[in-house]
């Protein structure tokens, strides 16, 4: 499957050069040019990644995650503190930088990303057996997620957190270790940024049957059939 990232932006100079980094790491760019390019780019095309120039636009993500929940979103900010209006914004991305950006931190989440890919050109990855726990079912080959029968939608970053948790359900994953198994090496997070996907996560998950997510407070997620809800107040 070919790898192809979509930049959004409105500063030529910085796709010119993004274009050029990433071209010679084997990957196929395009520009959109505004939101409703980016609908139609990746839905027609084999998009993987959404590359956002903070500085052109303050979009709103959520409908891209509703309905393209394989495609990785990352946001480029001008400034350390983000303006008011990007807050969502950031909590929707999977990987966040801000100027001035090295760009090998960008080409290595890019490079992970087409690791994982679970269905490659080649087709040299197998099929993995699917994850389960109670009426909770994930399955990696097709990358999707179902509950009592229902897909339930998440983004690429939330399919890695519930599959961490997925591989071990009863065993308390810390935040730190939820963000060296899913994010880069060389991405700032902060433990509170796991919150804000975890309880993404819940909600999700919720919406067809009970709260299967426990967290303990200051030290982590679990899985639990019934998770009560003292047990979550921070998400």
């Amino acid at each position: 499957m070919e790898f192809r990232i979509l930049i959004y932006s409105r500063d030529a100079q910085l796709f010119l050069l993004l274009q050029h980094v990433l071209a010679t790491e084997g990957f196929v760019v395009s520009l959109a040019g505004g939101a409703n390019d980016i609908l139609k780019l990746v839905f027609n095309d084999r998009v993987r990644a959404v590359v956002i120039d903070g500085s052109a636009t303050r979009l709103d993500l959520y409908p891209f995650r509703a309905k393209h929940p394989h495609v990785s979103f990352i946001l480029l900010l001008n400034q350390p503190v983000p303006p008011r209006g990007f807050g969502s914004a950031m909590a929707d991305a999977d990987l966040v930088l801000t100027r001035p950006f090295d760009p090998s931190l960008l080409i290595q989440f890019l490079r992970r990303l087409r690791v994982e890919a679970v269905v490659t050109k080649r087709g040299t990855r197998s099929a993995e057996t699917p994850l389960r726990f109670a009426d909770l079912e994930m399955n990696s080959t097709t990358v999707k997620v179902r509950r009592n029968g229902h897909e339930v939608p998440l983004t690429a970053l939330q399919f890695r957190l519930l599959r961490h948790l997925l591989k071990d359900p009863e065993v308390v994953q810390s935040r730190d270790a939820l963000i060296a198994a899913c994010w880069s090496r060389e991405a700032e997070v902060e433990p509170r940024t796991v919150d804000i996907h975890m309880g993404h996560i819940r909600r999700a998950l919720k919406k067809y049957g009970p709260d299967l997510i426990r967290t303990v407070r200051s030290h982590g997620y679990a899985l639990a059939a019934e998770a009560s809800p003292d047990n979550h107040p921070l998400t």
